[in-house]
Order: structure tokens, then C-alpha cells, then sequence
């Protein structure tokens, strides 16, 4: 890393320490670091699939894949519970290991809240495909609870006759921004498919806008 690269890496990182930045700067950073990042895979995996969206490969690739072969196998005594694509603490790793080899300091546990946020809203509306035609099998959502906000995979599966839909968190962080109305007793995720949710901050503070929730 030159000076100038140096300057800029400090840049960010004194924007996500003060807790200054939004979605759009975290786009910025993780193409500015793009190059850098090829031995970190958090970094490097999420930075390629927001970049190339639904011509995602590698590890973004199997993952999905293996997603669409759990759904597949649903109601055929097949059970296997999908886990997220990336944990808080392997991000929040992720993201300290690339800050803590250029001589910072590990970020806080509500930065690194911050930052998934900012990468849901990122990937909101990626179409899924399959196979080598790059068939659509499904979409990403923004989603809320009054707890937890998602990033949640949408694809169908096949039951007598039938197009069953079937949700699935792929990331998932908690919510320390917005007040949400539980939606039953369950506090079942409001699920966004048709609005553009965008990440925002004032003075300090991320803004979510969400559209008006009954």
C-alpha cells in the first residue's frame, strides 16, 4: 500500500470509527480494497457479489446452490437447516483482520452492526440463478423484524403440483435502528420485494427508509 492508498484506507476507516458513514461508502471501500482483500475471504467474497450481483461465483455460487438443493429436498425427508452465508463474528473478523494488518484497531461490536446493515441494503433485489443459461431461481430481500433485520433469499419449491415459496435469511443483524410493529406473535420479518429500502446517516446516527409499516 503506497501513502496515497494509505491516506485513503485511513480515510474509511476513520469514517466507519466515528460512525459517519452509509451504505454508499461502504460500496466505495469495499471496491477501493477490492485488490487487496484476495486472502480474506469475508471481505473479498462480499465485496465481488455486490459488485457483480447475480453473476456471482466461487463461494457466493455454492452457497446458493447448495440453498436451492435444501429447498429442493424439502417435504423429502431430507432435512437440513440453511445457515447464513456469513456469521456477525466472521464478518466482524473479516473486516478487524483487514484493519488490525495495517497497524488500527478492531472495530466495536456496533460498527460491525452497522456495517452488515449497510450490506443487506447493498444486496437487496439481487436476482438468484442456476445453471450455465443463468436461470432465475429466485431474488434477495431487504426484511424486517422488531429485532432483527435480514437479508432474505426467495425461491420456490415444487410440491404436489404446485409452487410453494420458501424464505431463507442470508444475513441477518440486529436491529438497533428502527422501531418496528411486531407482525403476530411470531414477529415474522416484513418483507420487502417491491420497495428500494436505502441506508442513510445523519450526523452520527444510520436512517433506515423504510415505507410506512401497518
Amino acid at each position: 500500500m503506497d501513502k496515497k492508498e494509505r491516506q485513503l484506507f485511513e480515510y474509511y476507516y476513520n469514517k466507519f470509527k466515528e460512525r459517519r458513514f452509509d451504505e454508499k461508502d461502504v460500496l466505495s471501500f469495499l471496491l477501493f480494497v477490492k485488490e487487496d482483500a484476495q486472502d480474506n475471504k469475508v471481505i473479498k467474497e462480499l465485496g465481488d457479489f455486490i459488485v457483480h450481483r447475480e453473476k456471482y461465483t466461487g463461494y457466493v455460487k455454492a452457497f446458493f446452490d447448495d440453498c436451492q438443493e435444501i429447498i429442493n429436498n424439502l417435504g423429502k425427508g431430507k432435512k437440513k437447516k440453511i445457515e447464513p452465508m456469513f456469521s456477525f463474528k466472521e464478518i466482524r473478523n473479516g473486516f478487524n483482520a483487514m484493519f488490525t494488518e495495517q497497524g488500527l484497531e478492531k472495530l466495536p461490536a456496533e460498527v460491525i452492526n452497522d456495517f452488515i446493515l449497510c450490506l443487506i441494503s447493498l444486496l437487496q433485489h439481487v436476482k438468484l440463478v442456476s445453471g450455465s443459461s443463468a436461470k432465475q431461481v429466485g431474488h434477495l430481500s431487504f426484511a424486517a423484524s422488531s429485532k432483527e433485520l435480514f437479508l432474505m433469499g426467495n425461491m420456490k419449491v415444487l410440491h404436489k403440483g404446485r409452487f410453494i415459496p420458501v424464505t431463507f435469511p442470508v444475513l441477518s443483524v440486529r436491529n438497533m435502528y428502527e422501531k418496528v410493529k411486531r407482525q403476530d406473535e411470531n414477529d415474522t420479518p416484513y418483507l420487502f420485494d417491491n420497495e428500494v429500502i436505502e441506508v442513510m446517516n445523519n450526523n452520527g446516527e444510520l436512517l433506515i427508509t423504510f415505507p410506512t409499516l401497518s
